[in-house]
């Protein structure tokens, strides 16, 4: 890897690194034990959720209500995220959160269907190197006992950031216990604000703003249903809005000791990798922001049906989506869109009133699918301590095939800019057409693995494509046959700064030089660096994407706030650089300062 932008990119990372290397040394130091990761395991007679830690720690379990949950406080322990939150589709439980409660414990909740028997037991795990904590609930039938030597906590000294406990509820008499509601409802509130940090000459969007609402509704563990609320606005030139109210997921789900069956509109993640991820394709995504957002945040649900069989050694799982989804992007009109500006540059070119008119009556006319039907299979299973899985999926990509475009005889490098356009305009025939869209069939197979080893954790992901669509040079599209892997690991350095990084590589078959952004050979470095300081409340963080064979970058620094509870507070930057013509250098001119504001309830 060479060249100045790489170096500089480099530079970023590496002193981020050391800037909070420097901070921990005059922070607290966190405890020594530290949570890798959680499982769930699902059986006919118990359902557990397993806490893997470096170190054996006390526990003090106890039981709350309305709603019911089990709350378990790990003490002189840490974590290196900022929360760990899962549904769980099981009989008895049905999702897990952990976060750190106190600067030296660590509060683990498993939300539960009623009031159950259970207990916890703290052993060495298979490779005898780390800890487990099993928390396993009974059938409310089996008796209830507690396994190891406990620690209690008082809990009207904690900082409770999911719930707000009473001391009367945690030491109330049984008989007096309310009964837990059958029907839950929790959502987010966010609001995202952002402004260029330099005007360009040049048209751009300088100002940003997102309004998130998503609000959710569970009945037992038998349904779910949410509605968003989403407004999207980029102001200063080419001044757009977008506002959707709209049934987000809307999931029926049965669950047994050999079964999970839900249908409807719903969201399934396949796959182990973090940010980027080749076999996660199920689901659309929303690119109207390109990378900027979270990529969970990015998943679109749509109408599916989705069934496991759970074995013994292994899970088989289907997936059938009835009704093709597109992915949703912009095609004129925002920084981020294909072809972002291009009507306003020729509107202020000088060039006659006719080709200006020509350019915004531009269209773009969508053709589905004959056949609009996906169906995919995954296998699943744990070979000692390795988490691995293969999939195929029969689908329509959710990003367009570009089949003509009005303007011939044109060759463009991809930076649309006015300078590009009007040379390629020079020898452009004319057609009285609208740009041609379709949405191609391909076959993706994938295999997938996740597992510590250590202190570190490994996970990576592969997957071919039949087909995959990439926009050329004469502004339509090619299909190519791609093979796509990443390989990720996660460590806790000794003064506490966690450390994400994947390597990426995707390789085009039968690659010709017209193809937009891409080499034959594509290389990339993305990830995170972060660490907790000031009590764990405050947390610094870098996300980075780096381009090893075009030396573009993004990167995007951040302080997290989370002491209040239930509220997120992050304020940051989105850089990038590179050259025009480079997947993350055309954005070079787009970076901006973000405001975010979160609230859970």
């Amino acid at each position: 890897m060479s060249g100045k932008n790489t170096v500089t990119a480099w530079m970023v990372i590496f002193l981020s690194t050391i800037s909070m290397g420097l901070l921990s040394e005059k922070g607290y130091c966190m405890p020594e034990n530290k949570v890798l990761s959680i499982d769930f395991d699902k059986k006919t007679n118990a359902e557990t959720v397993v806490v893997f830690l470096t170190k054996r720690s006390d526990a003090n379990a106890f039981l709350l209500h309305s709603p019911e949950r089990i709350v378990i406080d790990i003490s002189d322990a840490f974590i290196p995220e900022v929360r760990i939150n899962k549904q769980i589709q099981g009989n008895m439980i049905t999702s897990v959160r952990a976060e750190q409660n106190q600067k030296d414990t660590v509060r683990v909740v498993l939300d539960i269907m009623a009031d159950v028997p259970y207990q916890y037991t703290i052993t060495p795990d298979e490779t005898k190197e780390n800890q487990k904590l099993s928390i396993t609930v009974f059938p409310p039938a089996t008796p209830k006992t507690t396994d190891v030597d406990n620690t209690s906590f008082d809990s009207q000294e904690s900082v409770h950031f999911f719930e707000d406990p009473a001391v009367k509820d945690i030491f109330e008499n049984t008989g007096t216990r309310k009964k837990a509601s059958d029907l839950r409802l929790s959502g987010i509130v966010q609001i995202r604000a952002s402004m260029d940090t330099k005007k360009e000459d040049r048209i751009e969007n300088n100002t940003h703003v997102k309004n998130r609402i998503l609000v959710e509704s569970k009945y037992k563990n038998a349904a779910r249903v949410s509605v968003l609320s989403d407004y999207l606005y980029f102001g200063s030139n080419n001044q757009t809005d977008d506002y959707n109210l709209d049934l987000h997921e809307a999931v029926f789900l049965y669950t047994n000791s050999i079964i999970d069956f839900s249908i409807g509109k719903q969201i399934i993640r396949w796959g182990k990798a973090d940010q980027m991820s080749p076999v996660d394709t199920i689901n659309p995504s929303d690119f109207r922001e390109f990378i900027l957002p979270d990529y969970d945040e990015t998943k679109q649900p749509v109408w599916m049906a989705n069934a496991k069989l759970l074995f013994d050694r292994f899970t088989i799982e289907g997936v059938f989506v009835p009704f093709f989804e597109k992915s949703e992007l912009d095609y004129f009109g925002t920084d981020w869109a294909v072809f972002p500006h291009i009507k306003k540059e020729i509107n202020t070119a000088p060039v006659s009133r006719a080709l200006k008119k020509y350019f915004d009556d531009m269209g773009v006319h969508e053709q589905n699918p004959d056949t609009e039907a996906e169906f995919g299979l995954r296998l699943t299973t744990t070979l000692k301590n390795w988490d691995v899985g293969v999939s195929w999926h029969h689908a329509t990509e959710d990003l367009p095939y570009f089949t003509s475009f009005p303007v011939k005889n044109i060759t463009v490098d991809g930076s649309m800019t006015q300078d590009n356009l009007n040379l390629a305009l020079t020898t452009a025939e004319f057609t009285d057409e609208a740009i041609e869209v379709e949405f191609k069939r391909t076959n993706v197979l994938g295999f997938e693995f996740e597992t510590t080893l250590s202190d570190f954790g490994l996970r990576g992901e592969a997957a071919w494509y039949e087909n995959e669509s990439f926009l050329t040079s004469s502004l339509t599209s090619s299909q190519n046959a791609t093979f796509t892997y990443v390989l990720g690991a996660d460590y806790t350095t000794f003064s506490d700064i966690y450390i994400n990084m994947q390597f990426a590589h995707r390789y085009i078959s039968g690659y010709t030089s017209d193809i937009l952004y891409f080499e034959k050979n594509n290389y990339s470095l993305l990830g995170e660096i972060s660490r907790n300081i000031f009590f764990d409340w405050i947390e610094a963080s870098m996300i980075y994407s780096v381009t090893l064979n075009d030396n573009s970058w993004y990167l995007s620094p951040r302080i997290i706030h989370t002491y209040m509870k239930n509220l997120e507070l992050v304020v940051g930057a989105n850089m990038f650089y590179g050259d025009d013509d480079t997947w993350l250098g055309r954005f070079d001119d787009n970076d901006q300062l973000f405001f975010d504001v979160s609230y859970r309830f």
